[in-house]
């Protein structure tokens, strides 16, 4: 019986490592991240990997200060060898944006798994574009105070 837990647990462990690369989540030394055009701040934004179709794959880190982060490594599951990444961010979880595409191979592979993959040096960096939109409740005071000065005026 110790021999079967054994065998299945070993066949359990090589099973998962297929089709899982890993790759490092951090910019120290690349491009940075920037919110409308200035370098992110402390904890301002989280960014995460995104395949070419935008789907996000792995896992998130925050940005550490002057537009950096670093996450460790991430694994990204479905994803090995050669593939088209992009970097997603987004700022209080509100939509994400896109750095341009990049291709990278994937670690992971191999016995013993090779190192993870980082991003590339020519990585050019993210802008997160934030785009204000009042709450309808802001408007609505708006225009009821509006509405005040209006009456308030005629009497």
């Amino acid at each position: 019986m110790k021999k079967f837990v054994l065998t299945a647990l070993c066949a359990l462990v090589s099973v998962s490592a297929f089709a899982q690369g890993t790759i490092q989540l951090s910019n120290i030394g690349k491009g940075i991240v920037s919110i409308d055009g200035a370098a992110a701040g402390p904890g301002s934004a989280t960014v995460q990997y995104a395949d070419a179709n935008n789907n996000l794959v792995g896992g998130t880190a925050s940005i550490l200060g002057a537009g950096f982060f670093s996450g460790g490594s991430t694994t990204l599951d479905g994803l090995t060898g050669e593939v088209t990444l992009k970097l997603a961010g987004t700022v209080d979880g509100a939509a994400y944006s896109f750095s341009d595409p990049f291709t990278v191979s994937l670690g992971g592979a191999g016995t013993p798994p090779s190192p993870a993959a980082a991003l590339p040096g020519d990585f050019s960096g993210l802008n997160i574009s934030t785009v204000a939109v009042p709450e309808p409740s802001t408007i609505a005071l708006a225009v009821l105070g509006g509405a005040a000065l209006f009456f308030r005026r005629r009497k």
